[in-house]
């Protein structure tokens, strides 16, 4: 039997931008869950108009460059993996040592979508040339 060992927590949620206000707003019985305010809403007539979305854009805490290179999916997974690492007292590990469990059930997909669109309204030459990487969720 192998054993792991978790050492820090990271987290970025609609309740809060760490763990602990996110567990905290939790405790006071907060919901995350508000009404969508962007304009594509109603342009595309969507029947739901309210989610769960991070409470602190990515954008806030990534450098313009990660967030540009990123999908969201990524860019939540990277500000919650910085948390849990330095939770963990930022330590020195060998590389051997060290292991990150990530997983997404359809990351990249914001991604995706914009360079299908930049396809079809002004061809294949407008497509971001980063579009692979970005929408890969490791």
């Amino acid at each position: 039997m192998r054993r792991v060992v978790v050492t820090g927590i990271g987290a970025t949620t609609p309740l809060g931008g760490d763990a602990q206000s996110s567990w905290e707003a939790l405790l006071e019985g907060k919901s995350g869950v508000a009404t969508l305010e962007q304009e594509w809403v109603a342009r595309h007539g969507l029947p739901v108009t309210f989610a769960a979305q991070a409470k602190v854009p990515a954008a806030e805490v990534l450098t313009p460059q990660e967030a540009k290179r990123l999908d969201p999916s990524s860019q939540l997974a990277l500000i919650s993996g910085r948390q849990a690492w330095e939770d963990a007292g930022s330590p020195e590990v060998e590389p051997e040592k060290l292991a990150v469990d990530f997983a997404t059930g359809i990351g990249g997909v914001w991604t995706l979508l914009d360079a299908y669109d930049a396809l079809n309204e002004r061809g294949p030459r407008r497509v971001l040339p980063m579009t692979v990487p970005m929408l890969m969720p490791n």
